[in-house]
């Protein structure tokens, strides 16, 4: 379910959202290179989230902080994340349900960092929707199993599990912003999923 096999035409017309969510950010990467590469100043000229220039009135920042990232690697991981984790959600709700959630999901994950932020700091990056998706996985995982194949619900697991000790060691990760996403996600999850949604055409239990 997760491993990639389209071509990139097929893609597109599939996936259509989490095409044009990862051409944003691609192109924000781009302009960030133009303009002299990934510093704390084109991180903030570009969208970044920080704290005071928001209590300003730059409210914006809570949305565009997920499009903007803090390095080549932070751009590239959470890319992967959005690909592998985004085409299955958006197949089984739709595009339309898939982009309200994935904006939802976005300021709620931006308004919590606000409310919890860290002095001295600038957010930035879409893994706060990436760990959504996981929060979505993780309510099917737990009460809908019978949507995903064993090996899928495995892999959310050893995701998940990777992903949450790397919040707590890697320092310069945002642990308020993946848990606000995980939590908006898991809570989401039965309002805009179908227990009728199709992941793929079998589920062995």
């Amino acid at each position: 379910m997760f491993l990639v096999t389209e071509d990139f035409k097929t893609f597109i017309k599939k996936y259509p959202i989490t095409t044009i969510m990862v051409c944003l950010c691609s192109i924000l990467t781009m302009i960030t290179t133009f303009s002299g590469g990934y510093s704390i100043q084109n991180i903030i000229k570009f969208g970044g989230y920080e704290h005071s220039l928001v209590e300003k009135g730059e409210v914006w920042r809570l949305f565009t902080y997920a499009f903007m990232h803090g390095s080549y690697v932070h751009f590239f991981m959470n890319m992967t994340f959005l690909i592998i984790l985004g085409r299955p959600l958006e197949r089984a709700m739709g595009s339309v349900k898939f982009i309200l959630f994935y904006l939802i999901a976005v300021l709620f994950t931006g308004m919590m960092i606000n409310l919890f932020y860290t002095p001295n700091t600038v957010e930035t990056g879409a893994s706060g929707v990436g760990y959504a998706f996981l929060g979505m996985y993780l309510f099917i995982t737990l009460f809908r199993k019978n949507m995903l194949f064993l090996d899928d619900r495995k892999f959310v697991m050893t995701f998940l599990g990777i992903g949450l000790l790397s919040s707590l060691i890697i320092p310069s990760t945002s642990l308020t912003g993946h848990l606000a996403g995980m939590f908006i996600g898991f809570i989401m999850t039965p309002i805009v999923i179908n227990k009728k949604a199709k992941f793929q055409n079998t589920v062995n239990v």
